[in-house]
């Protein structure tokens, strides 16, 4: 997918980050028109308002949900122009996701999540290093797709987006598999936590595990049925 096949008046998230210091400002947004293959503009009065408090080190996590699909990029916003409307440049390329290639059931387990790189999670064993913990908390929700983790804490953007996750379904059925971050946003139901991520598990290597794991889950709400 590329900027000119986005539709004029697709709705845009876009997520502030900051390496320097701790940003969570989230912006809903409105594909306003293209300016050239890397170049377009936005309509975000939000986005509008906090242009001049930006500066170089302030990248935009923006993503476009389409159908099942959603696509994320990173960008810099260049210029503001009139109206609410701010000119965004395009610094990756677009990755394009499946967003359920299967239902997600809200099984709470405790999951703790380490940074890798891209050459560990396409691998066949994995090993864990306590160093390289990121995130120690619950599930939210997962599948034999990936997981959703709903959390206070801030998951540092340099590491992303190779992760390894560490969880048990039972005391026999217990996992480290790779994954890849697909989503980080902010989470609606600030009662439960204040950030979203969202994680595609990484099966290249390990077609068995994937088994293992839906297995696995069935097995799990199976029990939860019977209580």
């Amino acid at each position: 997918m590329v900027l000119g096949h986005i539709e004029r008046g697709a709705k845009l998230t876009i997520f502030e980050e900051n390496e320097r210091q701790i940003v969570s400002e989230e912006y809903d947004a409105v594909f306003h028109y293209l300016e050239n293959d890397n170049l377009f503009s936005v309509q975000c009065k939000r986005l509008w308002e906090r242009f001049d408090g930006l500066d170089s080190e302030n990248q935009l996590n923006i993503s476009l949900i389409n159908g099942p699909y959603i696509h994320t990029f990173y960008g810099r916003a260049k210029e503001k122009i009139r109206g609410g409307v701010v000119l965004i440049e395009q610094l990756t390329e677009i990755q394009t996701y499946n967003r359920r290639h299967y239902d997600r059931d809200e099984i709470r387990i405790a999951v703790k999540v380490f940074y890798a790189s891209e050459e560990e999670i396409k691998g066949d064993t994995f090993s864990i290093r306590e160093d390289r913990q990121v995130l120690s908390d619950m599930l939210f929700d997962i599948s034999a797709g990936g997981f959703c983790v709903v959390t206070n804490a801030v998951l540092d953007t340099k590491h992303d987006p190779y992760y390894l996750a560490q969880f048990a379904l039972s005391e026999k059925e217990t996992f480290i598999l790779p994954a890849e971050l697909v989503r980080r946003s902010l989470y609606k139901r600030t009662s439960i936590g204040r950030f979203d991520y969202g994680f595609r598990f990484v099966f290249d290597a390990i077609a068995a595990e994937k088994e293992r794991l839906e297995n696995a889950i069935l097995y799990k709400k199976l029990q939860a049925t019977r209580l």
